[in-house]
């Protein structure tokens, strides 16, 4: 994941560069104690994200970030920037965003990462 850039939903806004493409993906933070996220769906998700998204949104000239959405805590406040940005609104966590100059291209949250099955429609053409 050396391509990929890491960066909270607190300076996203700033880093993401929004011309181009790019690839937005928020997740949950790691938990210490089990070196996995503490969101259930973030786990079931980041296989398919690694291992098959990544490589395929690079490939396809992608800027790729990779967005810690922070622990259950920060996530769940109301006032955390990723849901309240007027230009994102993320809901819930795994979401992938992809963004076409500035604009909204495609979003798949949640179950739609659990599997390739989504994804390659759109990633494979």
């Amino acid at each position: 994941m050396e391509q990929v850039i890491q960066v909270t939903t607190s300076n996203y806004s700033e880093k993401v560069n929004k011309e181009g493409k790019a690839a937005l993906i928020f997740v949950g933070d790691i938990l210490a104690e089990t070196g996995q996220s503490w969101c259930s769906d973030t786990v079931e998700a980041e296989p398919t994200i690694k291992n098959y998204a990544i490589p395929q949104l690079l490939q396809k000239g992608y800027s790729v970030y990779w967005c810690w959405a922070g622990d259950k805590e920060t996530w769940k406040e109301p006032n955390n920037p990723a849901r309240v940005s007027e230009w994102i609104q993320i809901k819930s966590i795994p979401t992938l965003l992809l963004v076409h100059d500035n604009k909204e291209a495609i979003r798949f949250e949640e179950e739609q990462l659990f599997t390739e099955n989504a994804l390659k429609q759109f990633l494979e053409q």
